[in-house]
């Protein structure tokens, strides 16, 4: 009588209270609770919408971190909304998952430590993205100076794949001109000997072009029509190779500018490593301190609901759950033996 008395109260008062509203029905489905079952217990009830409340909490965040990072590659909003609300609910189902397969009645230490480290490495990368929208306004500020300095990388590494050919064409440049110079000085000498022995100054001390000044006038001439064929087989040698120079430098500055055009200063990575220029250049370390703390909060973000479900009391819903789930078993195992009873009958 007693125990009919009690139970009788129970239900009076739960008859009472409002078993479910929307708001609670959805927030259950957060937390990965049966609304058949929570809605009779009342503590419970209020447990699960407080994970609910978690796992609605991780799920903007993922979407929001998702969100910017696909901002980062495309201008285009409906692109990186629509990614970032796909891949929050991506992240979404994987906490689902996560959150249900926690047992309370049947607790497995590596189960557990193997949920915790996925949500760790699910909460490490969502963490960059807003630790980047965080430092945002610092890293805009070094992207110039680090794109400036790719640049100049660039057109060193261009330079480089041509830089043998170049030698090659420098080093036959040098020898023509070298050979021309010769020539030339050489033709000046004989002209100067020539000169000297028709004003008297020479060695045979005569003025006039005769004998030894008619002789050194002849192999002026000589060295000068060498100098003259030269000149004109140089010529056009030094004009090739001119025109390669040319043409080289031409697509060394084709090369650099096209990727320049490329240097939008947009991108995961190349926000990614300002800020460890950022690093770099702090010899105080604060920046990267406050990065290492942020990197933590926001990684824990995502081990909320995990967290919650691991220190939640096992409670009446889940009992409720374990006692369903056996009655559930031995139902589909009675009928598989009454099946399996029911062909044997017929083979017999």
């Amino acid at each position: 009588m007693a125990e009919n008395s009690i139970s009788e109260t129970t239900r009076e008062k739960q008859a009472k209270e409002p078993e479910s509203d929307q708001m609670s029905e959805v927030l259950w489905w957060f937390s990965t609770a049966i609304k058949e079952l929570i809605k009779d217990c009342t503590v419970d009830r209020n447990r699960y919408k407080i994970l609910g409340s978690a796992m609605l909490f991780t799920w903007l965040y993922a979407t929001l971190a998702w969100g910017y990072f696909w901002s980062t590659n495309s201008d285009s909003p409906f692109l990186f909304v629509t990614l970032g609300i796909f891949m929050g609910g991506f992240v979404l189902s994987i906490d689902r998952v996560l959150v249900s397969s926690i047992n309370k009645k049947r607790t497995n230490i590596a189960a557990i430590g193997l949920r915790v480290l996925m949500a760790l490495c699910i909460g490490a990368f969502l963490a960059q993205p807003i630790i980047l929208f965080i430092f945002s306004s610092d890293i805009d500020r070094e992207i110039p100076i680090l794109l400036d300095k790719k640049l100049a990388e660039k057109k060193i590494e261009v330079e480089q794949v041509y830089q043998s050919r170049k030698d090659e064409l420098l080093a036959n440049k040098k020898k023509i001109e070298d050979e021309l110079k010769q020539k030339s000085d050489l033709a000046l000498e004989k002209q100067n000997e020539y000169l000297k022995e028709i004003d008297g100054t020479g060695g045979s001390g005569k003025y006039g072009i005769a004998g030894i000044a008619e002789a050194k006038r002849n192999g002026y001439l000589a060295v000068k029509d060498d100098l003259a064929k030269v000149e004109k087989s140089s010529g056009t040698e030094l004009e090739k190779i001119t025109k390669e120079l040319d043409e080289i430098n031409a697509k060394v500055t084709k090369s650099v500018s096209d990727f320049e055009k490329t240097l939008d200063g947009k991108g995961f990575l190349i926000k990614k490593e300002a800020l460890q220029s950022l690093f770099a250049k702090d010899k105080t370390h604060g920046l990267q301190n406050q990065y290492y703390l942020l990197m933590v909060i926001l990684t824990l973000f995502e081990l909320i609901p995990i967290i919650s479900k691991l220190f939640m009391p096992a409670g009446a819903y889940d009992t409720k759950v374990a006692l369903r789930d056996d009655f559930e078993t031995k139902v589909a195992t009675l009928e598989s033996e009454k099946e399996f009873g029911e062909k044997e009958r017929e083979l017999a």
